[in-house]
């Protein structure tokens, strides 16, 4: 028995500087980008493919504005390639959460309250957020296992580099943070499924003729409720692995509707020579 996990955060777009092409890491609330970044992706035939995809996500380092749009409706009004540099100070900087980089994504820590610290393998974590009175998803994470650990002892967590500074490490910047414990979540991988479940990122290919695209909403009667918007709702419905595949594949299949794809790896952000430069500290907390 397992979890399914509406997992509500904020969905508003960064806003974009008003000179240059960098945005610099963010000190302030989160909020979501649309991001380009090379990875690999499936459809509904789940042949894996590699590709330059675009997708909605949370990415609080640097980041390159590569265009801008004029404002439309829920789509995006610029599109960034996210990298990162070593901080050039020791100040708050915010993390990113989850994590879907790399070989494995993670989620790590927001929201965790000791019910969020217990879930088991096979839990489905559904992030999005409430856009227009529906709930529209970016990550679907699938729990394959856990480990404890702090931001304080960042350094000896099994992980990239990159993850380790954009956000083991970011999140030992916040005192209220830095001692707390955390459970760190690994995702499954369409290599390694749990119960034929694997976690993606709905995506679309950067060279499609209409590569913007607004978040998919997604309908689960049941499961995913638009107007829950605080705190992860499900933590306390155990689930059959047979109900959790079901609506693991409802989640897909409208994902595959909307003429997206399922991106299960993208490429670790480039890093950069240099120091980024934090701005003033505008708040403080995961």
């Amino acid at each position: 028995m397992a979890f399914f996990i509406q997992f509500p955060h904020p969905g508003a777009e960064h806003k974009l500087p008003v000179n240059g092409r960098d945005k610099q890491w963010n000190v302030g609330d989160h909020a979501r980008k649309f991001l380009i970044s090379r990875g690999t992706y499936v459809d509904s035939d789940l042949e894996p493919r590699d590709d330059e995809l675009v997708f909605w996500g949370e990415w609080e380092p640097p980041s390159r504005i590569e265009r801008r749009w004029a404002k439309s409706g829920r789509m995006p009004e610029a599109l960034h390639r996210p990298y990162w540099m070593v901080p050039a100070s020791a100040g708050f900087r915010q993390n990113t959460d989850p994590w879907v980089f790399g070989p494995t994504m993670h989620y790590s820590n927001c929201r965790q309250t000791s019910s969020m610290q217990r879930l088991s393998t096979g839990s489905i974590i559904c992030f999005g957020s409430t856009i227009d009175g529906e709930f529209c998803v970016d990550t679907v994470f699938v729990v394959a296992s856990s480990e404890p650990w702090t931001p304080a002892q960042a350094a000896r967590v099994n992980a990239e580099a990159a993850f380790i500074t954009c956000t083991a490490e970011s999140l030992a910047t916040s005192p209220r943070d830095a001692n707390g414990r955390y459970t760190l979540y690994r995702g499954a991988t369409l290599e390694q499924p749990v119960h034929g479940m694997f976690s993606f990122v709905p995506a679309r290919l950067a060279g499609s003729a209409s590569a913007r695209f607004g978040r998919p909403a997604i309908t689960l009667p049941g499961l995913i409720n638009p107007a829950s918007t605080q705190s992860p709702r499900g933590v306390n419905d155990r689930l059959s692995p047979d109900r959790l595949r079901v609506a693991w594949s409802q989640i897909c299949d409208q994902v595959l509707a909307e003429n997206l794809v399922m991106a299960v790896r993208f490429d670790i952000p480039e890093k950069r020579n240099g120091v980024a430069v934090i701005p003033a500290t505008a708040r403080s907390g995961c």
